[in-house]
């Protein structure tokens, strides 16, 4: 039989009689015990087993937040990391110039941290905020050199850097068309309100000079560019010359360290009435800006020379004027500079020609003894103290460098000479008495008026009033010697048709000397002293390369090109970088875990360099006791006193590198210094205070390393050892 199930309500049901006898407990109350002990636990485990659990959880969770803050951590500082890494290999690549590398290098300081906070989420850092000035100014950079290199990094960085149209749109916002450039001369007005608010006033110097660009018209979506634009408003013409080249005006900062192009021109020729005319509108400009201009300076074709009498100076020596008034402030002077550098290299042009030049005791100036010297040196296979290589003689290869003219006219060539003539006794350099002083009194002349560094000491000081007694009478002298130049046929050189570099020599002399008159010597002057390189014409020279390089190299771009990379130098910033994050502290190099040693001279070494020993000949070897001990004598030719010289000033850089990794006093008092004794008449021809003059026993090594080294080139066949025929020399430790 089924029972049948209760229904819900009856289910659970109790008697009311069983519910009345139920009586409630009493609640107990919980008193805390009085105990001896301040110790003793009131709490019941389980609590207490709650309270662990709950601590162990936060102590997890705080790990776990360390651990999370540690990975952000490495993972920036990867991000650091593999910036340098890219930059090498869009280097690899060639996807951008060495000077690109030098300057994407140098912004490893602000940069990569805003690059990371680009890449990160969030409004606050992210992609939501505006791009930071050191951001910018990087993305400006990248992409003036190259696109190709700018879409890798922006793709590599998670799109962290500005898309290229949003680049293109801050360089549209620059107005730099052909003409004056109206946001330099605002830029120039901030400076000048800048400086007056710390008494100062803004002396400037005014360069120009033209730029060769390709003969082409192009059309940029609004007009055709191409054609000759002096920026005076008028309507294209088809009927105008195409442009050839670009004439560019720059201010240079005189008591600053800054410089600002201020206006460039498309043109096919100008005359020197037409140039006159640009430079006094220019100098209207800034006169109106508050800017003092203190001196012109161009290099020396005849167009400048019209220009330059045009706007009121005199360039016939010996009645030179090196300078003309201020078209607004006929109190003031603007001196005239013609490139010095330009010139030295006209000189070294005229001399390396072929041109006999007489002095005013009628000795002769020849190029020949300055060939002589390299022919002679190429022969020893060691250069006695100076630069002087083939590519110096061999000058119209190269006739643009002005580094070879330089090192062609340096005291350190004529010290050669000297030497050669006075000590050696070599008779290809007699009578060169009237070279060396020529080459003496240029190279001082380029070092006075090519001075870059306050704290530089000799002829390369800076002018001050304090040095002025040993740098006047030098310019004095120095001005008198290159008016008594002549040609071999007795007409002085500043009139012959090559007197361009003579003349520029001493329009420079003159107006420096007006120049430290006017703003270094007077009470109150403007300037502490005088830095003659402001005044050189290198500061425009690098504005064009940077042209250039705009999207890798172009060494004639087209008049929109150029447009295009001017705007970009307007609206570029420099970036300061700073050092790498880590840097070889010791000389910790890796222990070898193999030993492939052998012993050769009572000494260890590589069986690969005991190989090169024995095929170099370089062993030592004691003679056989028979009747002829030099049967087995090694082959060591006898060096000349000439090669000794040049060894013995050789020895002497040798132990100042070798003194800054060693910590022994008694081993570095072995090496020499520059109070020590000179070991040969060469060194103590060429000290003049401050050389460096190690002791007999490091120039007799360095003599045995020279033999060696003949005796090595002798069993190669005159060449050097090349790849894995080269000997390693391993370092030792530090004594």
């Amino acid at each position: 039989m089924v029972k049948k199930r209760k229904p819900p309500s009856e289910r659970n049901a109790i008697d009311d009689s069983v519910v009345e006898s139920i009586e409630p407990s009493p609640k107990k109350k919980c008193t805390l015990a009085t105990v001896d002990h301040t110790y003793h636990i009131t709490e019941s485990p389980r609590k207490l087993t709650k309270r662990l659990e709950k601590s162990s959880e936060q102590i997890m969770l705080l790990k776990k937040k360390l651990k999370s803050s540690q990975q952000k951590s490495r993972r920036l500082k990867m991000k650091v990391k593999s910036l340098k890494t890219i930059v090498k290999q869009l280097r690899e690549k060639k996807l951008i110039s060495s000077n690109c590398e030098e300057l994407l290098n140098q912004t490893f300081s602000g940069v990569p941290l805003e690059v990371m906070k680009r890449t990160m989420p969030g409004k606050v850092y992210g992609r939501g905020r505006k791009y930071s000035p050191q951001l910018r100014s990087f993305a400006l950079t990248l992409q003036f050199y190259s696109t190709k290199a700018y879409e890798f990094v922006r793709k590599t960085f998670n799109l962290a850097l500005p898309h290229q149209s949003q680049v293109r749109r801050w360089y549209s916002k620059v107005p730099a068309e052909p003409g004056f450039t109206k946001p330099a001369f605002q830029a120039l007005s901030a400076k000048v309100q800048e400086a007056e608010k710390e008494g100062k006033g803004v002396l400037c110097s005014l360069m120009l000079d033209e730029m060769a660009i390709k003969k082409h018209v192009s059309w940029d979506g609004k007009r055709y560019r191409g054609y000759v634009d002096l920026g005076n408003g008028v309507e294209d013409d088809d009927s105008s010359p195409v442009a050839k080249d670009a004439l560019v005006l720059m201010v240079v900062s005189v008591n600053g360290a800054w410089k600002i192009p201020c206006g460039y021109f498309f043109v096919d020729g100008l005359s020197g009435l037409e140039r006159a005319n640009l430079v006094k509108v220019c100098i209207q400009r800034l006169h109106d800006v508050g800017v003092i201009v203190v001196s012109l300076t161009c290099d020396g074709p005849a167009c400048h020379f019209n220009m330059l009498t045009e706007l009121g100076a005199c360039l016939t020596p010996p009645d030179l004027k090196a300078y003309f008034l201020n078209p607004l402030d006929p109190s003031k002077k603007i001196y005239i500079m013609l490139d010095v550098c330009h010139m030295l290299k006209l000189v070294r042009n005229t001399l390396g020609d072929g041109s006999i030049f007489i002095d005013k005791n009628g000795n002769k100036i020849q190029w020949q003894y300055i060939a002589k010297l390299q022919k002679l040196q190429d022969e020893e296979g060691l250069r006695l103290g100076n630069k002087l290589k083939l590519a110096h003689i061999q000058w119209r290869q190269q006739k643009m460098k002005v580094n070879l003219a330089a090192q062609s006219f340096s005291s350190s060539v004529a010290d050669a000479i000297e030497y050669c003539h006075t000590t050696l006794k070599l008779q290809q350099f007699e009578g060169s008495e009237a070279t060396v002083e020529f080459i003496r009194v240029i190279d001082r002349l380029f070092d006075i008026l090519n001075s870059r560094n306050p704290c530089a000491k000799g002829f390369k000081s800076a002018l001050s009033i304090k040095n002025k007694g040993a740098w006047d009478p030098f310019l004095d002298k120095a001005h008198d010697y290159i008016l008594g130049l002549k040609d071999a046929f007795g007409q002085p050189m500043y009139t012959t048709r090559r007197k361009t570099g003579f003349v520029g020599f001493l329009l420079a002399i003159k107006s420096i000397k007006g120049i430290f008159q006017d703003f270094v010597e007077p009470v109150g002057a403007p300037l502490r002293y005088l830095l003659t390189y402001k005044l050189s014409q290198d500061h425009l020279e690098l504005f064009f390369g940077a042209v250039r390089s705009a999207g890798g190299f172009n060494n004639n771009p087209t008049a929109q090109q150029f447009t295009a990379a001017y705007k970009r130098l307007l609206l570029r910033s420099s970036i300061g970088g700073g050092k790498g994050n880590c840097q070889k502290r010791d000389p910790t190099d890796i222990l070898y875990l193999l030993s492939d040693t052998c012993n050769v001279n009572d000494e260890d070494v590589t069986i690969g360099e005991a190989a090169l020993i024995r095929k170099y000949d370089l062993a030592v070897k004691t003679p056989m006791q028979r009747d002829h001990d030099y049967s087995d004598a090694p082959s060591i030719g006898i060096l000349s006193e000439y090669k000794v010289a040049a060894i013995s000033y050789i020895a002497g850089f040798v132990g100042k590198m070798a003194l800054k990794q060693i910590m022994c006093g008694l081993c570095c008092d072995a090496l020499g210094a520059r109070n020590h004794h000179a070991e040969s008449n060469f060194l103590r021809f060429k000290d003049r205070g401050g050389l460096f003059k190690p002791t007999q026993s490091v120039i007799r090594v360095c003599v045995e390393t020279e033999r060696s080294f003949q005796r090595m080139i002798g069993s190669n066949g005159g060449k050097l050892p090349q790849g894995n025929n080269s000997l390693k020399v391993s370092k030792g430790p530090k004594t």
